[in-house]
């Protein structure tokens, strides 16, 4: 959820580079709280890795209302 926070306020579309944050948004983008593309995923030795950047393009109004709480 401090992610979509951040996604909130940030300025759109956003260009992640982290893998946990990448992670998180496809979390985020599965649940509908945002709209985001993923980079494809890569595996080497044994880890799963994303070969590129996130891009979220939008926070959708679910995404909007589960963070003020009004569902």
């Amino acid at each position: 959820m401090q992610l979509l926070g951040r996604l909130c306020c940030a300025q759109l579309p956003l260009k992640i580079d982290d893998q946990d944050e990448i992670l998180k948004c496809g979390v985020l983008r599965d649940a509908g709280l945002i709209e985001a593309e993923l980079p494809p995923v890569a595996h080497q030795r044994g880890r799963t890795v994303y070969s590129g950047q996130a891009t979220v393009m939008r926070v959708t109004l679910k995404g909007q209302a589960a963070l003020t709480g009004k569902h």
